[in-house]
């Protein structure tokens, strides 16, 4: 679990002019990112009067073009590529099945996963036949031993998510793709969670397939693409008017384009220096909270990490009861992998790591992007504390369906007031100091554990609805 003050925040508190959601702080970063206002700049033009076909030959089409191609070349600097081998597609889902499917039809034995890779890998994976899975260890990192013997064992190609998007705990990449190509293996890299939020240089690394998605970096939704190292085998999956080399056909997603290009510009120019003082500000945080709040444990904390990313357990505390006090507050954070909100199951990136389900249900995760306003980059979320414009939405426990839940929700709607209440009241704090206002907190937990036998019951409801 995370948590940040607004004021250290990039990306958390939509502007004044972007509406309902003012006094917002938006810990999950790792399932999307709001638009920057200089990629939602960049696109707009798209949008309206630069609509052209940029597969047209006429001049207004032709520029169009030469936007596409600067928008390419700008992510392939992000990602230490050169322009032709980027390919761009949907997202990073898309990206990662047009690699297992050339991988897979290049040769028999499966693709070969990580137990904690992302949905898109796993299920890709078991859809195309007989794939291996390789555990990891307590941090959540590849075992050496058994990645080797995976490699080696006949796979038709392996891939791994270099971050993962539930602890941030970082693979040793060079060293797993350098294991593969021993054998000959072809390698596709899960880099959704890399980015624009650690320094990336694909040319330096023995990879083959790379997949990215704009979203996760403050950039548009629906475009990602597909990294193919030049020369490295390649044949389409779908069929039609050639673009993208031929290698993606479609008519272009031109405003996505134009606002990926914009994303990856923005944060190849922060990239270095937002990276260690992400870092710096997490390990902070985190070490007042252990030391504050006792019965805190940092999963893959010892190990290498994405510098935006904890995931953290309470002792004797539930990851949902956290979210359901802490949403009525405005707080906004994630008990695991935001694909797997709608379906309550364990997550599987902690029990792959050996944690014991009630470990695993103690996990809430938190995904900021720390941000001091005096500093560059970001969106420039303004300091100002956690109190909601006036008619803002409240979806407080929107998601528990049935009467006799519904009547619980409103049981717990006063307690829920006094958490926003309790929370409001540091408003200068928030705004004035440079320090986490770790007491906001502090009183949360505390409240938490003297309501969590009726929280439990709220939440463990086993009667039919």
């Amino acid at each position: 679990m995370i948590l940040c003050s607004c004021a250290l925040c990039s990306g958390l508190t939509p502007s004044r002019d972007w509406g309902s959601y003012e006094g917002v702080i938006y810990w999950d970063n790792n399932a999307t990112t709001p638009l920057a206002p200089e990629v939602y700049e960049a696109m707009e033009p798209f949008l309206k009067e630069r609509f052209f076909n940029p597969s047209a030959g006429y001049g207004c089409a032709r520029s169009v073009r030469e936007a596409v191609e600067e928008a390419r070349a700008a992510v392939a600097a992000l990602l230490g590529a050169f322009p032709s081998e980027i390919v761009f597609t949907s997202g990073g889902t898309e990206a990662s099945n047009m690699a297992f499917r050339q991988m897979a039809g290049e040769r028999e034995g499966g693709i070969g996963v990580l137990s904690t890779d992302h949905d898109a890998s796993l299920k890709t994976a078991l859809a195309l036949g007989s794939g291996c899975v390789c555990p990891v260890d307590r941090e959540g990192r590849a075992v050496p031993e058994k990645w080797e013997s995976m490699c080696a064992g006949g796979v038709s190609g392996v891939s791994f998510a270099w971050a993962n998007n539930e602890t941030g705990a970082l693979q040793d990449a060079a060293v797993l793709c350098s294991s593969a190509g021993k054998h000959g293996v072809p390698v596709h890299l899960d880099i959704v969670q890399c980015a624009g939020k650690i320094p990336v240089d694909l040319h330096g690394m023995e990879v083959d397939y790379a997949s990215v998605s704009a979203h996760k970096f403050h950039g548009p939704k629906g475009i990602g693409c597909l990294y193919r190292r030049a020369g490295a085998p390649f044949s389409p999956l779908l069929f039609g008017g050639g673009q993208e080399y031929g290698l993606r056909s479609g008519t272009e997603n031109v405003p996505g384009i134009i606002g990926f290009g914009a994303a990856a510009r923005a944060a190849l120019r922060h990239l270095e220096e937002d990276a260690g003082r992400l870092s710096r500000m997490r390990d902070s945080f985190e070490s007042l909270l252990r030391a504050q709040v006792g019965g805190v444990t940092v999963h893959s904390g010892g190990t290498e990490r994405i510098p935006n990313t904890s995931n953290l357990a309470f002792d004797g505390c539930t990851a949902e009861a956290l979210m359901l006090l802490l949403e009525p507050a405005g707080l906004l954070c994630s008990a695991g992998s935001a694909c797997h909100t709608l379906q309550p199951m364990p997550s599987h990136v902690l029990t792959a790591m050996g944690l014991s389900d009630e470990a695993v249900r103690s996990s809430p995760a938190f995904f900021p992007v720390f941000h001091d306003d005096a500093g560059g980059g970001g969106t420039g979320c303004r300091p100002g504390g956690l109190r909601r414009s006036e008619g803002a939405r409240r979806s407080v426990f929107a998601y528990r369906p049935g009467a006799r839940v519904q009547a619980r929700m409103e049981g717990l709607r006063g307690w829920g007031a006094f958490t926003e209440s309790r929370l409001c009241s540091m408003t200068p704090e928030l705004s004035n100091s440079g320090s986490l206002p770790i007491n906001a907190f502090t009183d949360v937990y505390e409240a938490i554990l003297l309501r969590q036998k009726y929280i439990a019951d709220f939440l463990l409801i086993r009667e039919s609805t």
